[in-house]
């Protein structure tokens, strides 16, 4: 094909801060960071407690992005976007100020999978809560408008369904060279695969555009993929050069991603509501819970044992139903293997299968002070109405990593 032509001089994605900080797209630090956000609205985001308590975070979802800087140079001044740019937080400098939306999200009230669905959904290039004027009006000129999330996932989807399962993924290097140019040039879902495909046998490059010319510029496109992997939709095969990983989508989505013309509610602060209630009717929450399912299902070392240990632990009965029968029985894991919980019984309830499901999804919550809180949707289920508002947490069970759920998960 002809090679495609940038639609104007600084065209790129970019979807967040200008100074990519791809750690913070963790869901436990960026969850982790938020909720320390709301323990301190109100306040400056220089104070001193807050960057204690950030400091905190950093210590207990062991990453090595430096959160707690000096008051002068504090995380938000470069990286205040990643919360701000989501719609989580106000556009009001200097105080902190979550919007309805952010504060929804660090109660828990909208999960970590409907937060997922909801920024797939929703993204929009160009970022109204991210982009200057001048960057927004460079895409309006030419009448560009480009949905990330879901144009990846199509793009993901159609490989798959046209090429087999092993070729539904991207790498970052198909995302910058192929996909971010036939984006810039309103070409098809159908052409964008087509090319992905052609690329990876050979495609010659000769005449195409440079969608990423700066130093930052690969790692802003990197990020689309990293949310993905870090919230559940994608996982990642290993690769010598980081350019190189496959983020691969293990489930098709057939017809159901679709690159649609609909508003965003980062464009319209009124569409806030519908897209909530949109996102958590979607694919997207069942997809992530299906992902978490067959990864549990994996063989690991000290899985069996695990089983055995908190159902014994707990006398074979369903810590909020009491539930009996084996078959029916399994160790939740309080803090994921993948976000380094082990496999002890400190860090295991015994629960039925289906309320093991909804803990996952972050439709039930247990606190450590034996508090149990419900979604509006399985409060409302005739099934779950004669579950407990409050229980007893069995001594096995370590506070500290029910705590740490609740205040990264």
């Amino acid at each position: 094909m002809i090679p495609p032509i940038k639609p104007f001089d600084t065209y790129k994605w970019r979807w967040l801060s200008v100074q990519p900080t791809e750690g913070l797209l963790k869901a436990p630090v960026f969850l982790g960071v938020l909720r320390a956000l709301q323990q301190h609205e109100g306040e400056a985001y220089s104070s001193r407690s807050l960057r204690n308590r950030l400091q905190q975070v950093k210590e207990e979802t062991g990453t090595t992005v430096s959160l707690a800087r000096d008051p002068d140079r504090n995380i938000f001044r470069n990286s205040g976007q990643y919360w701000r740019g989501t719609g989580l937080l106000e556009l009001v400098p200097g105080e902190i100020r979550l919007t309805n939306l952010g504060q929804r999200v660090a109660s828990g009230v909208i999960t970590h999978d409907e937060f997922a669905a909801l920024m797939i959904r929703n993204t929009v290039l160009p970022n109204p809560r991210t982009y200057t004027q001048d960057e927004i009006s460079k895409w309006r000129d030419v009448d560009l408008r480009i949905k990330p999330f879901e144009l990846i996932l199509a793009t993901m989807s159609t490989l798959g369904n046209s090429r087999g399962l092993t070729e539904a993924y991207l790498t970052p290097n198909e995302l910058i060279k192929i996909v971010i140019p036939l984006a810039g040039a309103k070409e098809s879902v159908g052409v964008i695969a087509h090319n992905v495909y052609r690329f990876r046998h050979g495609l010659n490059m000769a005449g195409w555009p440079d969608c990423a010319p700066a130093a930052n510029d690969k790692r802003l496109a990197r990020e689309f993929l990293l949310f993905l992997e870090n919230f559940d939709i994608c996982r990642v095969t290993p690769a010598q050069n980081t350019y190189d990983q496959r983020f691969v989508l293990d489930e098709l989505l057939y017809d159901v991603v679709e690159i649609e013309t609909r508003g965003s509610f980062l464009e319209d602060d009124d569409k806030v509501e519908d897209e909530i209630a949109a996102s958590r009717a979607s694919v997207f929450p069942v997809l992530i819970e299906r992902k978490r399912v067959t990864m549990q299902a994996m063989a690991r070392p000290g899985q069996w044992k695990f089983r055995r240990d908190v159902l014994g632990a707990a006398q074979g009965h369903c810590l909020l139903t009491g539930e009996t029968i084996p078959n029916v029985l399994e160790a939740a894991h309080i803090i994921p293997v993948g976000h380094g919980g082990k496999d002890e019984v400190g860090n295991g309830f015994c629960l039925r299968i289906d309320i093991h499901r909804l803990y996952d999804a972050g439709k039930l919550r247990v606190f450590s002070n034996g508090r149990i809180r419900l979604s509006d949707e399985v409060g409302d289920a005739i099934s779950y109405s004669a579950l407990p508002n409050e229980i007893v947490l069995p001594e096995p069970i370590l506070i500290a990593n029910v705590d740490w759920r609740n205040q990264y998960l």
